[in-house]
């Protein structure tokens, strides 16, 4: 009885702990609000930053971060904190659009190739919404598939046990696919393997050495995929397809 006692009590302390906890840092991001609409960005982005020292995050969190490094024109940070937005809320229109013109701020012109049709489209449908949602809809379409299988074995009907068949079996088949899509997603927010370059300029170098040929110099802001490590450096692809290697320090992962 004292052990279910003391474990009650503290599942109730984690409880108010964590309410607390929520309080605090709801606080102490109106605080950060008010600072920036009192135009002193370095203190918003101050308290923005102790909140996600904490591991609190959210898309307004870092929208709010991005827009007041935006206001201090600092292009790397913004971008950075504007794609983290978006892998939490994909398509957000507002995030979209602050992005784009922190971008037309950058230097590096990079023509982004075309990606293969059906790439395209996955991706265009997963960036609908976010991995929460996808699981929650994958949840659903299982339930109107056992449904179905259920009319199907239990429907007095031909017609009725027809229809309940290819229906369970078509949600079934389409829960298959959005969890798939909830997969991708989740994955891409935990570790996207795309970075931001932080430094005001930096070589893109054809090996992972001082010493090696420089291909071409990048940019504050300029979006690349990595694609491995090796000791200080990693090796990573631009919007344009061209591959070369850029030292650690110079980039910030998303």
């Amino acid at each position: 009885m004292k052990k279910l006692i003391s474990l009650i009590f503290c599942v109730f302390f984690f409880f108010i702990s964590a309410v607390v906890a929520q309080f605090e840092q709801q606080d102490i991001f109106q605080s950060a609000n008010k600072a920036f609409s009192n135009k002193k960005y370095d203190e918003a982005i101050q308290l923005y930053e102790s909140i996600l020292d904490k591991n609190y995050q959210s898309s307004e969190l870092y929208f709010n971060l991005g827009n007041c490094f935006f206001q201090k024109k600092e292009w790397g940070k913004t971008i950075l904190n504007y794609e983290r937005a978006l892998l939490i809320t994909p398509n957000e229109t507002a995030i979209l659009h602050n992005l784009s013109l922190a971008k037309s701020n950058t230097i590096d012109e990079i023509v982004v190739l075309p990606s293969f049709f059906l790439t395209r489209w996955w991706t265009q449908i997963r960036n609908i919404t976010h991995s929460g949602f996808w699981s929650l809809l994958g949840i659903l379409f299982i339930y109107v598939g056992i449904g179905g299988i259920v009319l199907w074995i239990l429907g007095k009907e031909r017609i009725t046990r027809k229809q309940g068949f290819f229906g369970g079996m078509m949600a079934l088949g389409l829960s298959i696919m959005i969890f798939a899509l909830a997969y991708d997603s989740f994955q891409i927010q935990k570790k996207s393997d795309v970075a931001i370059i932080m430094s005001k300029e930096t070589l893109l170098k054809s090996l992972p050495d001082e010493i090696s040929n420089e291909l071409l110099p990048l940019h504050e802001g300029t979006k690349v995929k990595i694609i491995e490590k090796i000791t200080s450096w990693y090796k990573v692809r631009l919007d344009n397809g061209e591959i070369g290697w850029i030292i650690e320090s110079a980039l910030e992962e998303i």
